[in-house]
């Protein structure tokens, strides 16, 4: 605080109404920037969520029919691979058996 002894009364008044208007205009200033910083947290914090949650709902919504073809390969429910042979997981362990005791 500047000390204003020996200034009128109006002088002082003057000098700190100008002191006041200059911290204001600094306050203002660096609220501004708060305020930028939050909205660009906020816009980080969104795309971030966005980073998890699109990888969730497209593995939803594409996984499960993957899956399931996945099985029905394995368990014989789908199209065999090769017309006239049994692409289940049985038929192939018969034939493997087969292969085996032609090879003995």
């Amino acid at each position: 605080m500047t000390n204003y002894a020996g200034a009128s009364m109006e002088e002082q008044l003057k000098k700190l109404m100008q002191e006041n208007v200059e911290y204001s205009k600094e306050i203002y200033r660096l609220s501004l920037q708060v305020k930028r910083y939050i909205f660009w947290g906020r816009i980080m914090s969104a795309i971030q969520v966005l980073f998890i949650l699109i990888p969730i709902i497209l593995g939803l919504v594409f996984l499960p029919p993957l899956i399931g073809d996945f099985f029905a390969g394995i368990t014989g429910t789908g199209l065999p691979a090769i017309e006239g042979t049994d692409a289940s997981l049985p038929g192939m362990l018969e034939q493997y058996k087969q292969i085996l005791d032609i090879y003995k």
